[in-house]
């Protein structure tokens, strides 16, 4: 029997170049794949369309949704072995989105690109971010959209790895819960941001954050993740309440800056905060730091860069023995 597996990490979302939209241009997405948390699903053929294991209604929601575009009569059953958390900040829907289109694509021998994957599963609205690193991983700086008219996929703008010896520190405070769905696209509605804070945050991101990525200068790269967080917190600041969706997640970030992390940001709407560290016994003693002073609620993990998007394999071995 035909068995696809699709495993692949996490995204963090830095935040958008334009929100002002002055332009005739919005949005345009800032952020990095990385390798944990992370979503792990198998997809077999079978006689009725399934989804079990963590997330599985609305990986049934997705599956649906991609056998009805292709009129697909089939069944498939998907099974879940690991999830990232949802609702958080780390892409959970487009990483489970498209790794159902992925697998089911590919068991059913169906040839489409990721650009038409996420418009079919509904994904890449704002941001390509999320499907641009779940191909090839990496940082991704995306063009946003038109304004009016016609919105295609953002044009990826640039992309590359981060060094392997860059880290993120991510704590996900699991008793919060950021936005998403239709409540996100009111609050986007809802905002009103200056046209000097969009061109602050085109310069910082033009003029720092790339050129440190290319020089591997791990120092300006976090500076300009934390100067790109504060301008972002300040145009949703009206909506969330403050520069972070909480004082929890805020006062995380503060702890992660007396701890001597070269940047901080909240990823999309949080509570996901993380921190920007070089080597990993750096990052490392900063997490068992942090275990010390957070609850049990709190996941917290260390990951770098993703290097490479997911990782699809296809075996003809029997689902059970899976």
């Amino acid at each position: 029997m035909k068995v696809v597996e699709v495993d692949v990490g996490a995204r963090l979302h830095f935040g958008f170049l334009d929100l002002n939209g002055s332009l005739g241009r919005i949005f345009g997405g800032i952020g990095v794949g990385i390798e944990e948390p992370r979503t792990t699903l198998v997809a077999t053929s079978n006689d009725a369309l399934e989804a079990v294991g963590p997330d599985s209604a609305r990986a049934l929601k997705f599956a649906r949704r991609f056998m009805g575009h292709f009129d697909l009569k089939e069944g498939a059953s998907v099974r879940i072995s690991s999830s990232i958390p949802p609702h958080v900040g780390l892409g959970s829907g487009t990483r489970l989105a498209l790794a159902v289109g992925k697998a089911l694509s590919t068991l059913f021998d169906i040839d489409t690109s990721i650009e038409d994957l996420a418009n079919i599963m509904g994904r890449s609205k704002r941001s390509s971010v999320g499907t641009v690193s779940f191909e090839r991983g990496g940082f991704v700086l995306d063009g946003g959209h038109r304004k009016e008219g016609i919105r295609g996929f953002p044009p990826l703008l640039f992309h590359t790895m981060l060094p392997i010896d860059w880290f993120f520190v991510v704590v996900v405070p699991m008793s919060l819960r950021g936005t998403s769905g239709n409540e996100e696209d009111k609050k986007f509605k809802q905002l009103k941001v200056r046209e000097e804070v969009s061109s602050k945050i085109c310069r910082i991101v033009l003029m720092s954050m790339l050129p440190s990525i290319l020089e591997e200068d791990v120092r300006n790269f976090g500076s300009a993740v934390s100067e790109v967080q504060r301008l972002m917190g300040e145009c949703f600041s009206s909506i969330q309440g403050g520069n972070f969706i909480s004082p929890l997640s805020e006062e995380i970030a503060l702890f992660m800056e007396n701890e001597g992390v070269f940047g901080v940001g909240q990823s999309s709407w949080g509570p996901t905060v993380y921190g920007v560290v070089e080597g990993y016994e750096a990052a490392h003693e900063l997490s068992l730091k942090l275990q010390e002073v957070l609850s049990d609620e709190s996941l917290i993990f260390v990951s770098s860069c993703a290097h490479e998007g997911a990782i699809v394999e296809v075996r003809g071995d029997r689902f059970d023995d899976f």
